[in-house]
């Protein structure tokens, strides 16, 4: 007899435990949407934090190439400076007529009307 009242008892309803019912999900919905909103946008911010990461990592990458060009292009510039200031030197060697017979005696061993050429033999120096 004991086992048929068991499946008997009838559950007591009332407003109040129906409201609280309603409340507690509304409660966990919404706590599920807010788990969910603070995922999406903690997952968007990582996007953005791996996005701008990549992007300045690129960005330094790209200037450090530049100032290294920058540096090769400025000593090849100070090079350039250099061998222009050699030859407006040059030039201007080459406008005086006594440099230009110094040359042609030297290079290519010609002389004066009335001069005679003595050519002496070379001592190499390795052979000391």
């Amino acid at each position: 007899m004991m086992n048929g009242q068991k499946g008997k008892v009838r559950q007591l309803t009332s407003e109040y435990m129906e409201k609280q019912a309603i409340l507690h999900e509304q409660k966990l919905r919404r706590r599920k949407g807010l788990i969910r909103r603070l995922t999406v946008f903690g997952f968007v911010c990582a996007l953005i934090l791996v996005f701008t990461g990549v992007t300045l990592y690129n960005q330094h990458m790209v200037i450090q190439e530049q100032e290294a060009k920058q540096n090769e292009l400025a000593e090849e510039m100070t090079s350039l400076e250099r061998e222009a200031k050699e030859l407006t030197e040059e030039i201007e060697l080459l406008q005086d007529p006594d440099y230009i017979a110094e040359i042609a005696r030297r290079d290519f061993f010609l002389t004066k009307p009335g001069e005679t050429l003595f050519q002496l033999p070379r001592r190499d120096t390795s052979s000391d």
